[in-house]
């Protein structure tokens, strides 16, 4: 693992891996205290006001199927509890990071994936709404990255990569020197993700049937069914064979029907 992560920060080499917003970190630190204070965890997110916006915007989406409207940060803070939150808040954040052209597609991707895994969540015990969506969101960062290192080629090869999804990354590889995949980790560690995350990030282009953690392997199902339910909706790929069999072992692995499958397809629809 130290080698490729060696490899994926060459791949990288002259592209700054965004630091840890200072809002995140400040939130840490009070929800780290003994006796956390609400009304202080409303002032760190309401500090950074396109912050703040996003994650109410968030809090009000479909992402988190609440039964009313939150007014405010503070509203948000009292209802859906420190950790839940604090998820919403560093997934705002990254969509925040990267705003320039060559990114903007593959950011609307993430955020088409991290929807199916808020819904697809529903049936997988022990994960949250918020966890599924950071963890959808978060799982393609390493390609922001070599989208803003190669900006003309890489968006290109995006779809390409994503049309086959356990063989696919190999073209990074061959072209980088790394995969999106490791470059993800680097991120990950920096925005001190928890290590289930990173072991999903790490193992997202594998089988399930090769993940012996039961639920790693659930999440990491949960991302793949999304991958492929984003591939057909919202990229239109061509749908290869290794992409039905990818979906159908992952499919599988989560114990979902078909039926599940047509209502997220039909959910994120409506939300794209």
């Amino acid at each position: 693992m130290e080698q490729k992560l060696r490899a994926a920060l060459q791949a990288i080499q002259g592209v700054r891996i965004p630091d840890l917003p200072k809002e995140i970190m400040e939130l840490d630190a009070a929800l780290s205290s003994k006796f956390p204070n609400n009304q202080d965890i409303t002032n760190i997110i309401e500090s950074n006001t396109k912050l703040s916006g996003e994650v109410l915007r968030l809090v009000n989406s479909p992402v988190m199927k609440l039964k009313n409207p939150v007014k405010s940060i503070r509203e948000a803070v009292d209802i859906l509890g420190y950790i839940n939150l604090k998820n919403l808040v560093v997934a705002s954040a990254l969509q925040n990071m990267f705003s320039t052209r060559e990114v903007q597609e593959i950011i609307e991707h993430s955020k088409d994936i991290a929807f199916c895994c808020s819904e697809l969540s529903d049936h997988l015990e022990g994960v949250t709404r918020d966890e599924a969506y950071l963890l959808g969101l978060f799982h393609n960062a390493g390609c922001l990255l070599l989208a803003s290192k190669d900006p003309e080629n890489y968006p290109k090869l995006f779809n390409k990569v994503h049309a086959k999804p356990l063989t696919g990354v190999n073209v990074e590889v061959e072209n980088y020197g790394s995969s999106h995949a490791d470059i993800g980790i680097l991120i990950g560690k920096k925005w001190q993700l928890p290590g289930e995350m990173l072991n999903v990030i790490m193992l997202l282009h594998r089988p399930p049937s090769v993940i012996h953690n039961d639920r790693i392997r659930g999440m990491t199902s949960m991302i793949q069914v999304a991958n492929a339910i984003v591939s057909e909706v919202s990229l239109g790929s061509y749908i290869t064979d290794e992409a039905r069999q990818y979906l159908a072992d992952a499919q599988d692995d989560m114990m979902i029907g078909d039926d599940v499958i047509d209502t997220v397809r039909k959910a994120l629809i409506v939300f794209s």
